[in-house]
């Protein structure tokens, strides 16, 4: 369940980076000045450590569903008798 949500979120963090990069891209190209720069640069730093962090809870959930998983599958059998 954390996979599905946790990766839905990052593509929605996904999309804001992209659109934050571009703009960060669109300010170096102009003739901003170095105030805009560094707004834009935080802008889409930002997505960026939200994408990460995005990241690491899908790869959490996925060893905590792996643990899990392994846990149901090693469980002894009860002998009859």
């Amino acid at each position: 369940m954390g996979v599905i949500v946790f990766g839905y979120y990052a593509l929605i963090d996904w999309d804001a980076l992209q659109k934050a990069y571009n703009h960060f891209v669109d300010v170096t190209k102009s003739s901003a000045n170095l105030e805009t720069l560094f707004v834009a640069e935080a802008q889409q730093n930002i997505h960026r450590i939200n994408l990460f962090a995005d990241g690491v809870w899908i790869l959490l959930s996925v060893i905590i569903g792996a643990i899990g998983l392994h846990g149901v599958c090693t469980i002894p059998k009860k002998s009859k008798g």
